[in-house]
């Protein structure tokens, strides 16, 4: 598994890597994460990560070069460097039956190992949702080509991907859709009490403009304007914190929000003590903080975004409101504050679409399946043509 995202980094990919990669371990097959080496003060927690990840889920880490975070796509994204970065790479997939690479959208690691697998099947997922062109695909076209010719699959997470990416990779793609670990993440159980204290709007993601904190915080204080009574919890941080510091005090709301930082192992019980899931980002492929609240049965607000269309979809609750709207996001809020009935309602569905769907051991044997399926010379399956507009899943 190559991938410029794991953990110590947080994100949807490094989530998507370490569940999976478990997974199939559980499975019974031997799987070494190949990923960059952190910043300096990072490294201890990398080293204990690694550790824990052997030892508790099966699949060792190994690390190659530097990660160096860059701006891109509105985010905040990693491109691995180093010297004699390709023959390290080379070294640490030689004996592999499979190569499987992770967002490809960073032309350096991922790229890299599909260009130079020798594996017996190499294939590889796309993560990433834009609008229109991308100035990156366009530029460096004929070097990502010639890396993704050497790919016997081509994965994408949700059709926006295909959305994205077919106008300069055509298909076909198989759709495999993110997962969620359904034990970790859980409703409050009969009897289990919940925390003291005013309902809590949670809202988790990387502090980048395209996550829409800014949105949150002008409808906290509508809602403070309208008498409503809860807190706002922040999963999250970056380079923007200052400003949206400054923000909730100008806009009077400090003393409401919660900043939590940076959250791994308490993320679950935060989602399971949470009154809702406020998700005003306006850019997304797929929506994994969305899963994590089907999951632990707890409402969605979301804005209506394209990847969150992938989600709460064809029974999966939620409520859509238009991106960069506090008046409309506020709405949707007030109206999951003030409804138990209808918490509860949502709660119980979500958490019946996230078992039936999403599970990861539901998604990781349909990334078995096409690991077998190229193994095995079996012709292609459940792939999505190039231009076809609906979603077929496997």
């Amino acid at each position: 598994m190559v991938t410029e995202y794991a953990y110590p980094v947080l994100g949807g990919i490094s989530e998507h890597v370490h569940f999976l990669s478990a997974e199939l371990a559980a499975l019974g097959h031997d799987v070494t994460v190949i990923t960059s080496n952190t910043s300096r003060h990072e490294r201890a927690a990398a080293q204990a990560l690694d550790a824990e990840n052997r030892e508790l889920h099966g699949y060792r880490t190994v690390r190659v070069g530097r990660s160096v975070p860059v701006v891109s796509n509105g985010s905040i994204a990693r491109i691995t460097v180093g010297p004699g970065l390709k023959r390290r790479l080379a070294r640490a997939m030689a004996h592999a039956d499979v190569v499987h690479t992770q967002g490809l959208a960073p032309p350096v690691l991922s790229l890299l190992g599909t260009k130079i697998s020798r594996a017996a099947c190499t294939v590889g997922t796309f993560h990433t949702y834009f609008d229109g062109g991308h100035w990156g695909y366009r530029l460096g076209h004929p070097y990502v080509s010639a890396a993704l010719r050497n790919l016997d699959r081509k994965i994408v997470v949700s059709q926006a991907c295909v959305m994205s990416l077919d106008q300069y990779f055509p298909g076909p793609w198989d759709v495999v859709p993110n997962g969620i670990d359904t034990t970790l993440f859980r409703p409050l159980e009969a009897g289990e009490p919940r925390h003291a204290g005013p309902p809590r709007i949670l809202f988790v993601g990387r502090f980048d403009p395209r996550n829409g904190l800014h949105t949150l915080l002008d409808a906290a204080k509508i809602l403070q304007d309208q008498g409503h009574d809860f807190e706002v919890q922040v999963i999250g941080d970056g380079p923007m914190r200052p400003y949206y510091e400054r923000t909730a005090r100008r806009l009077g709301v400090w003393d409401r929000i919660r900043w939590e930082g940076l959250l791994k192992d308490e993320r679950p019980e935060m989602y399971r003590h949470a009154t809702v899931l406020a998700a005003p980002c306006t850019l997304a492929s797929f929506g994994v903080v969305l899963l994590e609240a089907l999951a632990s049965g707890i409402p969605v607000v979301c804005a209506d975004n394209v990847g969150f269309r992938q989600v709460i979809r064809d029974g999966a609750p939620g409520r859509f409101v238009p991106c960069d709207d506090p008046v409309a996001l506020a709405a949707g809020l007030a109206e999951v504050l003030t409804d138990a009935a209808l918490r509860r309602d949502w709660g119980a569905r979500g958490r019946a679409v996230a078992e039936e769907r999403y599970a990861w051991p539901i998604v990781a044997r349909q990334v078995e399946d096409i690991y077998r399926e190229v193994l095995d010379g079996a012709p292609r399956r459940r792939a999505v043509a190039s231009g076809v507009a609906g979603e077929r899943t496997m």
